[in-house]
């Protein structure tokens, strides 16, 4: 792993993966991205600029070197995508419909990708759009907890699709969390998921205190459940 310092916390960033991630000024972030086997099909990105912190997760459906290579083309075009929109301001739904163009001539009938893309402004204006990927939830003070359904299609195969970007706001102390179904999905010997009660559970249990231990506490439950790990796992908690 190589580690990046930034304000409040570390940010832990696997040496496997192409994208990058910055200092943000005013936020604490922590992302994990645990890979099944030797291919991943995840994929994470952020990208700081002036006064917000762009952000991507995704997950592309199938598994080993396909989803790999699928995965690949999706990070690159989404760090060019997200580094352009941001320089024009765009909505995020904007950039999730730029690279469904993009993915949908190239990517095999039987392969598409689900994502949340976003950005998180300094002042805690939080907007947000999830093309069919798990819900994102946020963690409120009170220890309310909230989640942002899919607002459109999965990327890549539909001929013409559309999103609509959710907006909100993230109080001091309050956090994003961004994750793949690896995390839920991850059976245990008895065959039972963990579930989005069980990591709502810890969420509500664990100190908000920094974006890594938050983390590190979902990634522990997850290990104490399951018996072995099938699927990749990421997860992205921004904290600010």
């Amino acid at each position: 792993m190589q580690t990046v310092p930034a304000k409040g916390g570390v940010i832990q960033l696997p040496l496997f993966r192409a994208g990058r991630l910055k200092p943000a000024h005013t936020l604490d972030i922590h992302a994990v991205s645990l890979p099944a086997t030797a291919f991943t099909g995840d994929f994470y990105f952020t990208h700081r600029y002036e006064d917000r912190l762009w952000f991507a997760l995704g997950d592309v459906a199938g598994k080993g070197l396909s989803a790999a290579v699928v995965m690949a083309m999706i990070q690159e075009e989404l760090e060019h995508r997200i580094v352009s929109c941001a320089s024009t301001r765009c909505d995020p739904a904007a950039t999730m419909g730029r690279l469904h163009e993009f993915l949908r001539p190239i990517v095999p009938r039987n392969r598409f990708a689900t994502a949340v893309i976003g950005h998180l402004a300094d002042d805690g204006t939080l907007r947000i759009v999830n093309a069919g990927h798990c819900s994102p939830l946020v963690m409120r003070a009170d220890g309310r907890i909230e989640s942002i359904a899919s607002s459109g299609p999965v990327v890549g195969m539909l001929s013409e699709s559309r999103w609509n970007s959710h907006t909100t706001r993230l109080e001091p102390g309050e956090m994003l969390i961004l994750y793949s179904d690896g995390l839920i999905e991850a059976r245990s010997t008895s065959d039972e998921e963990f579930g989005i009660d069980r990591l709502e559970a810890v969420l509500r249990t664990q100190p908000r205190t920094s974006a890594r231990q938050t983390a590190e506490a979902v990634l522990a439950a997850v290990e104490r459940h399951v018996a072995s790990r099938e699927d990749d796992l990421t997860l992205v908690v921004v904290r600010r």
